[in-house]
């Protein structure tokens, strides 16, 4: 088949879409499927088609959507909030930059959001299956983002702005012959919240190509603890939802009984400055070491002996599955689906979503019982090499694919 993988979002991009973009990819390509990738710029100002090197400035169409919408917007939607208008511009953009690139020769198209699965579902073919995988809670990030900004002081506004964000949700969801989803978690949150029937969403866990990975392991990194103190590595963009703060209060308790260990906090993000001055705050600053973005990730992965993502809102990081495959003793936060990646007690150690002591108590248990961390990461890497394999992920797939393929049919004989 000819399958367009397509996202909303700018790529290339350090975190979970991107490098479940590459794995998909990979595992198509081995199955013998052409696939290409539409995406926007990093930046945003643009859209383009990766592998083959279509590309389109937004300013080329921008100018020629505002004048549309913004006209339609006036005549039929008058008082309509600003922020909705500026969100509803973008996906119309988006929607006109990918007709220009053109989406019309493809089989199947697989949306990686809800924003390109409504955009891609107004103007690809009628024959070709869309199926739509949803990585994150993206009306609540968004609905977050807004609030942290101030826009969102009028209740009443915060209510149109959050009924919005869940129209969204609905309307990409349902415009897709198919939707997966990462964890059971999401799939509840999803019809619960948003009200997507079950039966539209199929669970099928991420995978990685556990081969490749396993090479990178052993590549080099200019990062050495030549202390040969323990190292706890966190490898996590810098924004509030991954929960560094508790992370720092817990590696403080356990700096005042013991000094046996650092930190390597991997990542960069707009929250940097605010995490350096807590570290100071604590008196830290000589035990957690900011790395910045990486490109050695799984080298600096293979030196650690503890692995920590104190989360307060995830579904299904890779940085768990590759914590896991490299076998490291880890500790995650039950936010969203982690504790279905993590069992307690036996490839790792779950404690509640913002809960510093019981993070403490768990960093000096491993610390200490050297027994119990080598248990948890032979079972972790045990586990993980089946069940995180890009090859369980694609026979899964294949099953959604399919049955998308099959609901296209029935659409357009039913037509």
């Amino acid at each position: 088949m000819k399958i367009l993988l397509a996202t909303f979002w700018g790529l290339p991009h350090v975190g979970g879409v991107d490098l479940y973009i590459r794995q998909l990819k990979l595992g198509l390509e081995q199955h013998g499927h052409q696939v290409d990738i539409l995406c926007r710029y990093p930046d945003g100002s643009g859209y383009s088609i990766l592998n083959k090197r279509r590309h389109l400035p937004r300013k080329s169409i921008y100018s020629l959507v505002e004048s549309k919408i913004k006209t339609y917007f006036k005549e039929s939607l008058s008082g309509l909030d600003p922020i909705i208008q500026d969100a509803e511009m973008e996906q119309y953009c988006y929607e006109l930059g990918a007709a220009y690139l053109g989406v019309d020769s493809y089989d199947l198209i697989h949306a990686q959001d809800v924003i390109s699965a409504r955009a891609l579902f107004r103007i690809k073919r009628p024959q070709t299956a869309l199926v739509t995988t949803i990585h994150g809670h993206l009306a609540g990030e968004w609905f977050l983002s807004l609030l942290r900004q101030g826009d969102l002081e009028n209740p009443e506004r915060k209510e149109r702005l959050w009924q919005y964000a869940v129209l969204r949700e609905q309307l990409g969801l349902n415009s897709a012959d198919a939707a997966t989803l990462p964890t059971q978690w999401m799939k509840r949150m999803l019809a619960h919240e948003f009200a997507i029937p079950m039966d539209k969403l199929t669970v099928v866990p991420n995978g990685i190509d556990i081969r490749g990975f396993t090479e990178q392991l052993h590549g080099g990194s200019d990062m050495h603890s030549s202390s040969g103190k323990k190292v706890i590595i966190c490898p996590a963009r810098f924004d509030v939802i991954k929960g560094h703060k508790y992370l720092i209060r817990a590696l403080a308790k356990l700096r005042r009984e013991r000094d046996d260990w650092v930190c390597w906090l991997v990542g960069s993000g707009g929250l940097e400055f605010n995490l350096r001055e807590l570290v100071k705050l604590h008196g830290i600053e000589a035990d957690v070491a900011f790395l910045g973005t990486r490109r050695d990730v799984p080298a600096l992965l293979k030196q650690s002996d503890i692995f920590v993502l104190p989360s307060l809102q995830d579904n299904h990081p890779y940085a768990v599955m590759e914590a896991q495959v490299a076998g490291k003793a880890v500790i995650v936060s039950d936010a969203g689906g982690m504790p279905e990646m993590v069992a307690h007690g036996e490839t790792g150690l779950v404690f509640p979503v913002g809960n510093d002591e019981q993070l403490y108590q768990y960093l000096r248990s491993l610390l200490s019982d050297e027994q119990l961390r080598h248990h948890l990461s032979s079972q972790a890497r045990h586990v993980s090499n089946e069940r995180w394999s890009l090859e369980v992920m694609m026979s899964r797939m294949d099953a959604v694919y399919e049955m998308a393929l099959a609901a296209s049919r029935h659409q357009e004989w039913s037509s």
